[in-house]
């Protein structure tokens, strides 16, 4: 398997252009590796009439981390993929009262044997996790499939 990177900057331009919802959250992608993938939502486009972060955006955002961390793993592989999600759960610990940064993680055991399916069987299944922060505390988890 490759051991190449997509930039930040290049996987936040993609979602902006085919997932136009990310654009009007204003979410951008601080850093990503071969195991994790760190979001950013900024607070003002987020807020909901609570002076809070929207429940939707928190949990769009879990899931956003997820797909972007397997789209940029699958683009290293230059593996042709249609990502979708079958189920998603979030967990909601506490309210965000400022901007928001999701932080998901794919083992190497994980992603083997889900690129072992793929290439295989042309489709596969992963469950990621994605813990969501505001100033340094957890406020909600995901769990995507």
């Amino acid at each position: 398997m490759r051991q190449t990177f997509v930039e930040p900057d290049v996987i936040t331009q993609y979602a902006y252009e085919h997932i136009p919802i990310t654009k009007h959250m204003g979410i951008t992608v601080l850093a990503v590796d071969d195991v994790q993938i760190s979001l950013l939502a900024p607070y003002a486009p987020n807020i909901n009439h609570r002076e809070t972060i929207f429940g939707g955006s928190i949990s769009s955002l879990g899931i956003l981390a997820g797909w972007a961390l397997l789209w940029v793993k699958l683009q290293v592989e230059e593996t042709p993929n249609r990502l979708v999600i079958q189920s998603s759960s979030t967990n909601f610990m506490k309210p965000a009262t400022d901007a928001i940064m999701a932080c998901c993680q794919c083992d190497r055991a994980s992603w083997l044997t889900f690129y072992t399916m793929l290439q295989r069987h042309g489709k596969a299944r992963i469950t990621l996790n994605t813990e969501t922060s505001c100033r340094e505390t957890i406020v909600a988890t995901h769990t995507g499939q």
